[in-house]
């Protein structure tokens, strides 16, 4: 009967990753969790549903915050939004989750942790940091990166996806959103909520494709109705 260095191995730290780890390591599997990145979160911690969230709640407080007189406030003195210091807000909100999510917290729980890019060398075993470790079972959780549309002079373009977007040091004075579907849409809202002069590109014939074209428009109406 074949011997593994573990139960379960697990390629990704992300929520899907965690999960899995937590459970089978709880369970009294003896269980190996790797990430690439150098910290565990995955992308939903660091570039996408923590920070995107973080900055909308932020786009929406600005937002009414410029409508107080529609609710019978003083009109208040619009200054310039700092972005530097919206992206250290939304870091902040990242470093609070962050510690549900620490090395320490998972290797408290039975499991192994550790970094680096994997490379399978068989069925069962893979190859990291220059050393082999094998497990019975393998889960891939690696989740999913940001798809770079082929577009003619893109490659010459400097361009943000999910990974940069996050941590500007300064509020862009002008945006082009390449696509019109959820994502892009409210990231879309928040930056001219706070400021920015944003334009949506679409390539289908109306914003949020998959959805109702009647509840699209609604949403474009008040989009365009912000600017």
């Amino acid at each position: 009967m074949a011997v593994y260095d573990f139960d379960i191995g697990i390629l990704g730290g992300g929520a899907a990753g965690l999960t899995i780890a937590s459970g089978a390591a709880r369970l009294g599997a003896k269980t190996l969790l790797i990430d690439k990145e150098g910290r565990l979160g995955g992308d939903c911690l660091h570039f996408g549903c923590v920070p995107s969230k973080t900055l909308i709640k932020t786009a929406q407080v600005w937002h009414l915050a410029n409508s107080a007189k529609q609710f019978g406030l003083p009109e208040l003195e619009r200054k310039p939004v700092d972005f530097k210091a919206v992206a250290s807000r939304i870091q902040s909100v990242i470093s609070t989750i962050q510690k549900h999510d620490s090395v320490e917290r998972f290797c408290g729980l039975g499991a192994k942790v550790e970094f680096g890019q994997a490379m399978f060398v068989d069925e069962h075993s893979i190859k990291l940091n220059g050393k082999i470790y094998s497990a019975k079972t393998w889960v891939i959780a690696t989740g999913s990166s940001p798809s770079i549309p082929s577009i003619q002079g893109l490659d010459k373009t400097p361009f943000l996806t999910n990974r940069e977007i996050f941590s500007l040091d300064h509020l862009p004075c002008s945006m082009i959103f390449l696509g019109g579907g959820p994502v892009s849409t409210e990231m879309a809202q928040a930056f001219s909520r706070l400021g920015s002069r944003v334009t949506v590109i679409e390539r289908g014939h109306h914003i949020l494709g998959r959805e109702d074209e009647d509840m699209a428009a609604s949403v474009m109406k008040v989009l365009c109705s912000e600017g």
